[in-house]
Protein backbone atom coordinates (compact mmCIF):
# COMPACT_ATOMS: atom_id res chain seq x y z
CA UNK A 1 0.00 0.00 0.00
CA UNK A 2 1.57 3.43 -1.28
CA UNK A 3 -0.65 5.88 1.21
CA UNK A 4 -2.95 5.64 4.51
CA UNK A 5 -6.27 5.06 4.22
CA UNK A 6 -9.16 6.28 5.96
CA UNK A 7 -12.97 6.90 6.11
CA UNK A 8 -14.07 8.70 3.21
CA UNK A 9 -17.07 10.41 2.86
CA UNK A 10 -19.87 8.92 0.73
CA UNK A 11 -21.07 11.10 -2.27
CA UNK A 12 -24.96 10.39 -1.64
CA UNK A 13 -25.04 10.30 1.88
CA UNK A 14 -22.11 11.71 3.31
CA UNK A 15 -21.40 9.08 5.86
CA UNK A 16 -17.86 8.03 6.98
CA UNK A 17 -18.44 4.59 6.66
CA UNK A 18 -16.62 1.90 4.20
CA UNK A 19 -16.61 -0.93 3.50
CA UNK A 20 -13.59 -2.46 1.72
CA UNK A 21 -12.40 -5.86 0.63
CA UNK A 22 -9.57 -7.37 2.56
CA UNK A 23 -6.58 -6.31 1.48
CA UNK A 24 -7.73 -2.70 0.13
CA UNK A 25 -5.10 -1.18 -1.92
CA UNK A 26 -6.38 2.58 -3.09
CA UNK A 27 -3.48 2.65 -5.93
CA UNK A 28 -4.34 -0.79 -7.32
CA UNK A 29 -5.18 -1.46 -11.05
CA UNK A 30 -8.16 -2.82 -11.12
CA UNK A 31 -9.61 -0.37 -8.09
CA UNK A 32 -11.53 -2.75 -5.72
CA UNK A 33 -15.04 -2.14 -4.78
CA UNK A 34 -15.63 0.52 -2.18
CA UNK A 35 -18.76 0.73 -0.80
CA UNK A 36 -20.56 2.94 1.65
CA UNK A 37 -22.13 1.14 4.47
CA UNK A 38 -25.43 2.99 5.22
CA UNK A 39 -26.76 3.46 1.84
CA UNK A 40 -24.98 0.51 -0.25
CA UNK A 41 -23.32 3.02 -2.87
CA UNK A 42 -20.33 1.72 -4.78
CA UNK A 43 -17.48 4.14 -4.96
CA UNK A 44 -15.87 5.45 -8.29
CA UNK A 45 -12.63 5.08 -8.05
CA UNK A 46 -12.18 9.03 -8.99
CA UNK A 47 -14.53 9.28 -6.02
CA UNK A 48 -12.78 7.36 -3.79
CA UNK A 49 -9.81 9.08 -4.68
CA UNK A 50 -10.63 12.59 -4.61
CA UNK A 51 -12.56 11.82 -1.19
CA UNK A 52 -9.34 10.09 0.35
CA UNK A 53 -6.99 12.96 -0.62
CA UNK A 54 -9.39 15.40 0.77
CA UNK A 55 -10.61 13.63 4.08
CA UNK A 56 -6.22 12.99 4.78
CA UNK A 57 -5.57 16.97 4.30
CA UNK A 58 -8.87 17.59 6.72
CA UNK A 59 -7.55 15.22 9.33
CA UNK A 60 -3.67 16.43 8.76
CA UNK A 61 -5.01 19.75 9.50
CA UNK A 62 -6.21 19.21 12.92
CA UNK A 63 -4.55 19.92 16.04
CA UNK A 64 -4.64 17.65 19.15
CA UNK A 65 -5.13 18.32 22.69
CA UNK A 66 -2.49 20.47 24.54
CA UNK A 67 -0.49 19.08 27.09
CA UNK A 68 0.55 21.84 29.72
Amino acid sequence: MTREVVPVACPACGEFQNMLPGGFDPDADPFDAVICMVCRRPFSRIEYLTGLNQRIDELDALDGPRLT
